[in-house]
């Protein structure tokens, strides 16, 4: 009987597999679709696409690499998915892929039962082409998921240097600055001096608490909240800095991590809302942690950072499933029932990675202050001076008796773009609670089950070494695919 869920077909070992890619380059003008697999393949009038030949030119259909983080650590920039997809070339008859355009075009492969429908051929990874390779034999096609839309300049619009709230002859080619959530002592750019008119965003915001001069708070402004700007009564004759409440696109005002995260892939980086995103995904970060943050962009960087400002604020990560879908997850610690179970009978390879020692301290910093002043700079006036002259407040939490078993344990410090104590206080216990304990990393090979796992699913492995006789819970921090053997290779948390 033919598989009727990608489950049932990688979880028989004896079914006969066969694979389906899709590709969909730029030719020069246009569009093209090229359909292909690994032992030829027509599909029958009643499919999508009908009556299509897929030619048998796939040596190997998959090889993909995704990882939460970067090697080694539970925390910092994410880590963009890539892998490839070879194709026989022998006889030349993909020379043309030379002059195709290959970047950021739509790439689909399937697996099924050989002979079976074109329905029963399940998708096992939806993303981009980056590039193809050449040999006398072969074509190498690239393939990513979707993160490389981060990458972009960002802002991406800037001042035209035509005068006015468009910026001075000088200031052409100078970043618009952007702002979402809530930030504090942010340095406005100066964009109309004739008429003292800064700008904090470039877009609707939700309002402008507060602006100071020399770090004493002044009255004498008005507000164009529609334009992310704001206009001093008087030239100033010190550093002009506001607290504000940012980006409030189409009137909804964004302030979690996941809201703002998704705002900004929508809005910058190309996507399709809701119909590129795993929105249960964002509905389930919001409710681990919706506290409010704030990130403030005045010049130029990549979407790639800032998404790391705002993800690292609460242990989130990002990233792309199979399906090309953009979603977010939280690293805790493994719990309830796993989602796969490894023992001897499908382990074909385990090693115990280097770890961290566990941190007996964890500092989250929080509220960030974007203007740093010196004590000779503010005004006698200023308040709240101890905020003024710091780049952020911290919040602590300690594990008691780490440093008597880890004598050379040290503090971990959480740039974050939390804005309140309370929230940053919770973070930094919940931080505490996952480093202050002793944490095992291990890298498994295994002949079971792949093109079904993903990002902090739960694994169990039961083992006779490393203390793993009676079973432990792990979550998948990193997974490498190769539809060349059926194989997993797993990098396991917990």
């Amino acid at each position: 009987m033919t598989a009727s869920t990608l489950a049932e077909l990688v979880a028989n070992p004896y079914a006969a597999k066969s694979y389906i890619v899709i590709l969909e380059p730029y030719d020069g003008s246009t569009t093209t679709t090229v359909y292909l697999s690994d032992r030829g393949y027509v599909s029958g009038p009643s499919e999508s696409p009908a009556n299509t030949y897929f030619a048998p030119r796939v040596m190997e259909a998959l090889n993909f690499q995704r990882s939460m983080f970067q090697s080694g650590k539970l925390g910092g920039q994410s880590i963009p998915s890539f892998g490839s997809i070879v194709l026989s070339n022998a006889d030349g008859g993909l020379d043309d892929f030379a002059t195709y355009a290959w970047d950021n075009r739509d790439v689909e492969v399937k697996i099924g039962e050989k002979g079976a429908d074109l329905s029963k051929h399940f998708t096992i990874f939806k993303g981009k082409t980056k590039s193809v390779e050449f040999n006398d034999l072969e074509v190498n096609v690239i393939i990513r998921d979707g993160q490389d839309s981060f990458t972009r300049t960002f802002p991406p619009n800037v001042y035209g240097g035509t005068g006015g709230t468009d910026g001075s002859s000088i200031m052409a080619g100078i970043s618009k600055p952007l702002c979402f959530g809530e930030v504090y002592n942010i340095s406005p750019v100066l964009v109309d001096e004739a008429n003292n008119i800064y700008q904090v965003h470039d877009g609707q915001i939700e309002a402008i608490d507060a602006v100071y001069e020399n770090g004493a708070e002044i009255s004498g402004f008005t507000t164009d909240l529609a334009n992310g700007r704001f206009t001093l009564s008087t030239a100033p004759t010190g550093v002009i800095t506001a607290d504000v409440q940012g980006a409030k696109p189409s009137g909804s005002y964004k302030t979690s991590v996941a809201d703002i995260i998704r705002f900004i892939a929508s809005e910058y980086a190309g996507f399709t809302d809701p119909g590129d995103f795993d929105t249960t995904s964002f509905s389930d970060l919001n409710t681990a942690n919706n506290s409010t943050v704030g990130v403030y962009v005045p010049e130029k960087t990549d979407i790639l950072e800032v998404l790391d400002q705002l993800a690292n604020s609460i242990g989130a990560f990002y990233g792309f499933n199979r399906s090309g879908k953009f979603n977010v997850g939280r690293l805790i610690v493994p719990t309830g029932t796993a989602d796969l179970e490894l023992d001897t009978t499908n382990i074909i390879e385990l090693q115990r990675q280097p770890t961290s020692i566990p941190n007996y301290r964890v500092n989250v910093q929080y509220k960030k202050n974007y203007t740093v002043f010196n004590e000779d700079t503010l005004d006698a006036s200023a308040a709240d001076r101890d905020f003024q002259t710091r780049p952020s407040a911290i919040a602590t939490a300690t594990s008691a008796g780490v440093q008597t078993v880890y004598p050379n344990s040290e503090i971990l410090t959480v740039d974050s773009r939390l804005v309140g104590s309370s929230p940053a206080s919770t973070e930094a216990t919940r931080l505490a609670s996952l480093y202050g304990s002793q944490r095992d990393i291990y890298r498994v090979r295994v002949k079971t089950q792949p093109f079904t796992l993903k990002l902090n699913d739960v694994v169990e492995i039961t083992f006779p070494r490393y203390d793993l006789s009676g079973g432990k819970l792990f979550r998948v921090i990193s997974l490498f695919e190769d539809a060349a053997v059926n194989e997993v290779e797993l990098e396991l948390w917990g």
